[in-house]
């Protein structure tokens, strides 16, 4: 299946059966004309991709993969696009029951496990590709620390979930790009209930392979997180681990 459409909150919405990377394909979609809110998604992805490089590959129809056009107009718009875009999962999915926790920059956690996974990239200062996945059912091959939202108790088919997604995304976007500076102070004050990072021991991998242990204290006016090592160190990139001693 291949349709387009100006579905919902979507502007355009392209619909695979499978793909190598939903990222790819907006992208090998993409011209100077694309609207924002032009998106894809995909039953099936071959070659997803995660941070560092990562593959995130799904089996058909058991999550979510979608890639949405954003037309960020300033660099700290784009400094928050993970974050915010985090927090809007975590807020729609809370709506339907669930107590998500935002995994400082791009996952969203339940009970420790992960449920879903964003990764932004960066065209140009005027375009970013914004890729989001979501468990809703159990993979063969899934590790023992993801869930799913069937393993959580809610049953939402594909359809509904890119709508209840796509409609607190844009609500999140359309503030932070209406008045940037108030909307960042409003998504800081929001990560103090809904990232599980703040407040938690960390080992964070540097690019690099390097590795900093400290307690992640806040995140600053551009997204970094920062941790006392005991002196502070602001990261704008790293996987991050939380420690439980």
């Amino acid at each position: 299946m291949d349709s387009s459409t100006s579905k919902g909150q979507f502007a355009g919405l392209v619909e695979l059966a499978e793909v190598d990377s939903t990222n790819k394909e907006l992208l090998r979609r993409l011209d100077s004309d694309t609207p924002e809110f032009f998106a894809v998604t995909a039953d099936k992805q071959t070659a997803g991709l995660g941070r560092l490089g990562r593959n995130w590959v799904t089996e058909a129809g058991k999550s979510l993969a979608v890639s949405v056009l954003l037309r960020p107009t300033s660099r700290s718009q784009i400094d928050w696009i993970t974050i915010m875009a985090g927090l809007a999962l975590s807020s729609a999915l809370e709506k339907h029951g669930l107590i998500v926790s935002l995994k400082w920059p791009n996952d969203l956690l339940v009970d420790g496990k992960k449920l879903s996974g964003i990764l932004a990239e960066m065209v140009d200062l005027n375009t970013v590709v914004l890729g989001i996945g979501i468990n809703i059912k159990p993979q063969e091959h899934s590790p023992d620390t993801a869930t799913s939202l069937q393993e959580l108790g809610l049953k939402m088919e594909k359809d509904e979930l890119l709508e209840v997604i796509a409609t607190e995304l844009k609500s999140y976007w359309s503030r932070l790009t209406a008045d940037s500076e108030t909307a960042i102070a409003q998504l800081q004050a929001e990560l103090l209930t809904r990232c599980g990072t703040l407040g938690t021991k960390v080992r964070a991998e540097l690019p690099g392979g390097k590795n900093i242990y400290g307690v992640a204290v806040a995140i600053d006016e551009t997204g970094r997180l920062i941790v006392e090592t005991p002196e502070p160190v602001a990261l704008a990139a790293a996987d991050v681990w939380h420690l439980r001693n």
